[in-house]
């Protein structure tokens, strides 16, 4: 079994100290991942490997003898990645040197069916597998997508929070324990993807039910959606720190009707993104986008990245 003693990280590029970066979760991950590959090739030696953040562009890292650094935590991370391959098919370190070729390397998940997903949706050994398996392959975005082409999770909010000021808003049969469980749950997912640096998007694609689908939420009217929405959707960003970014499609498919899409999404949408107390991007699917929207969107003050219909 390898022994690995890690000196404390030199910061040049920030100024972090060298025990917080140490201690970060993807450099652990990344160390881990070396005290595993020593394991399986069943080194005996004394492995030192020194840990640094040095200027550099986000996600790139370089290994030179046994010191590993990267322009970021997550850089490094894939320094560290890099390393136990090396150590896994090698049995040690050599130089080498490597940038993400895009900036964005994502995978999106959807939730259709509540009785086909509960098995796996609810394991945390799945999603920590899941998201490691991600990581090694250096994916840095992971999108969940809610309440897509379906009633199940239309609105996904009251499966998750209750809005005291809105109690009639509420699904039929839910119950209080399950609803904690299913606020746990999207928690850990976010914040598990955050401590291997990938970026957790929750993907909200209809805000209610489309015409003509039976509703699974009851409670909601034309004129109570959009306070609703503004104050469910700030309680989940608050009680869900490690959520990066909110995906939204905004046409008719939202189920919000064309007339009102625009002061929908601006006035209770994009405002409780905008104040949610740190910075969450809003990611604005731009098929068949309203009149206005886009111009509504760049105005709301919030970190803004418009994505075509394929993008993850």
């Amino acid at each position: 079994m390898g022994i690995f003693s890690i000196a404390r990280a030199v910061v040049a590029a920030v100024l972090l100290p060298a025990m917080i970066i140490a201690e970060a979760p993807p450099v652990k991950f990344g160390l881990s991942e070396i005290r595993q590959a020593a394991e399986q090739r069943g080194l005996k030696r004394r492995i030192r490997v020194r840990t640094e953040i040095t200027p550099a562009d986000p996600g790139s890292y370089r290994i030179i003898g046994s010191r590993v650094t990267g322009g970021d935590l997550r850089g490094l991370m894939y320094g560290l990645l890099t390393a136990a391959e090396q150590i896994r098919t090698r049995g040690r370190l050599y130089p080498a040197r490597g940038k993400p070729a895009v900036p964005i390397r994502g995978i999106r998940r959807f939730l259709h069916n509540k009785y086909l997903e509960q098995g796996w949706y609810y394991s945390r050994d799945y999603w920590r597998e899941y998201i490691e398996m991600l990581a090694r392959n250096r994916f840095n975005r992971l999108n969940l997508v809610f309440a897509h082409q379906t009633a199940y999770l239309a609105p996904p909010y009251p499966y998750w929070v209750t809005v005291k000021k809105f109690p009639e808003v509420k699904v039929p049969g839910l119950s209080r324990q399950q609803q904690q469980k299913n606020l746990d749950t999207l928690r850990y997912i976010a914040q598990t993807a955050a401590d291997h640096a990938i970026d957790f998007t929750l993907g909200i694609w209809e805000q209610n039910v489309q015409p003509g689908m039976t509703p699974s939420v009851e409670g909601l009217t034309p004129e109570n959606i959009g306070p609703y929405t503004y104050l469910a959707l700030k309680k989940v960003l608050a009680a869900c720190p490690a959520i990066r970014s909110v995906q939204v499609r905004t046409n008719r498919e939202s189920g919000i009707p064309p007339g009102r899409q625009v002061k929908f999404f601006r006035d209770y949408v994009f405002r409780a993104i905008r104040e949610s107390g740190r910075l969450v991007t809003l990611d604005l699917r731009g098929w068949a986008m309203s009149k206005g929207m886009l111009a509504s969107a760049v105005q709301s003050g919030v970190s803004l990245r418009r994505i075509a219909q394929s993008s993850c």
